[in-house]
C-alpha cells in the first residue's frame, strides 16, 4: 500500500513533465491576435461596389500599385464581412471608387467616422467609364518621368561603302518636352589592312563629324572590332526624332561589313 505513494522525485518529474507538455502546446497553438504574422503594411483601401462588377475591376490595378485591397459595399450599407476587415487593417487612407449612384453619401459617412479617423476621398466620374479614366488620370499623372525606349538590333552583316549607310534605325515620339539618349554599338570588319570604318549617331543621313566614331585595321586583312557610343538629343512635346545609327568605309578596299550592331533610344522628361 504504502509502496504506491509516489516519491517526492518522482512527484517532481511528473510536475516537470506536466509543464514541459503544456509549454509545447502553447508553442504549437497559431497566434490568434496575428501577432507573428508579417507583410506589406496597408496604407489604403479602395472601396467599390459589389453590386456591378466595373468599378472594382478597374480599381484592381490601382490597389496594386498601392499595396491596399478592393473591398466591396453595396449602394447603402457597408457588409459585415467588409466592416470587420476593415476594423482589421485600420488603413489611413480610403478610397472610394464609384460616385453617390453606386455607393451613397451615407456610407461614405460611415467610412469617416470609423474608430481610428481615416482619410475618405472619392473618385468618380459620369458613369462607368469616367470613373475609369478618373482613376487612371489619378493613378498614373502626366508630370514626371517617361520610361519610353525602342530599340533595333540582332545579328546582321550589311556591306558599307564609301557613302553613308544607315545601318540600324529608330523612331521615338516625345510625350512632352526631353531628351532622347541614344546607344548604338557596331561590329566592323574590314578586309583590307589600314582601311578602316566610320560610324557615327545622327538624326539624318548625313554623317554627324560632332559625334563620329572610327577604326582602323591593325594591318591584318579579316580584322575587326566593336564601335560604341552614346548621343543625347533634345526634343519637345509631340516630336518625332528618328536617329541613325551611319557606318562608311574608309581607305582602298570597296566595302566593309558590319555586323551585329544595335540602336537603343531611351526619352527622358525635363523636370
Amino acid at each position: 500500500m504504502l509502496s504506491s505513494i509516489p516519491t517526492r522525485r518522482e512527484m517532481l518529474a511528473w510536475a516537470l513533465a506536466i509543464v514541459l507538455a503544456v509549454s509545447a502546446v502553447m508553442l504549437a497553438r497559431p497566434d490568434p491576435a496575428g501577432a507573428g504574422a508579417s507583410g506589406p503594411t496597408t496604407e489604403v483601401v479602395y472601396i467599390a461596389t459589389g453590386e456591378n462588377f466595373p468599378d472594382a475591376l478597374g480599381a484592381a490595378a490601382t490597389a496594386a500599385l498601392g499595396l491596399g485591397p478592393v473591398l466591396l459595399v453595396q449602394q447603402n450599407a457597408v457588409p459585415a464581412p467588409t466592416l470587420t476587415e476593415l476594423n482589421r487593417l485600420q488603413p489611413p487612407d480610403i478610397v472610394i471608387v464609384g460616385g453617390t449612384a453606386v455607393i451613397s453619401a451615407g456610407v461614405e459617412a460611415q467610412l469617416e467616422g470609423l474608430g481610428w479617423g481615416p482619410t475618405v476621398t472619392r473618385i468618380a466620374g459620369a458613369n462607368r467609364y469616367d470613373t475609369a479614366a478618373a482613376l487612371s488620370f489619378a493613378t498614373f499623372p502626366t508630370s514626371g518621368r517617361y520610361p519610353l525606349a525602342v530599340h533595333a538590333g540582332g545579328e546582321q552583316a550589311m556591306t558599307v561603302m564609301g557613302n553613308d549607310e544607315v545601318v540600324r534605325s529608330v523612331t521615338l515620339t516625345a510625350p512632352v518636352a526631353g531628351t532622347v539618349i541614344v546607344n548604338s554599338t557596331a561590329n566592323a570588319s574590314e578586309d583590307t589592312a589600314g582601311d578602316f570604318v566610320h560610324c557615327s549617331i545622327t538624326s539624318g543621313t548625313t554623317l554627324d563629324f560632332t559625334f563620329l566614331q572610327f577604326w582602323e585595321s591593325p594591318g591584318s586583312d579579316g580584322s575587326g572590332a566593336q564601335l560604341a557610343g552614346t548621343r543625347g538629343f533634345d526634343v519637345t512635346a509631340g516630336e518625332v526624332l528618328t536617329v541613325n545609327l551611319v557606318c562608311s568605309q574608309q581607305g582602298t578596299s570597296l566595302s566593309s561589313t558590319i555586323s551585329d550592331s544595335a540602336l537603343t533610344a531611351i526619352f527622358v522628361a525635363d523636370t
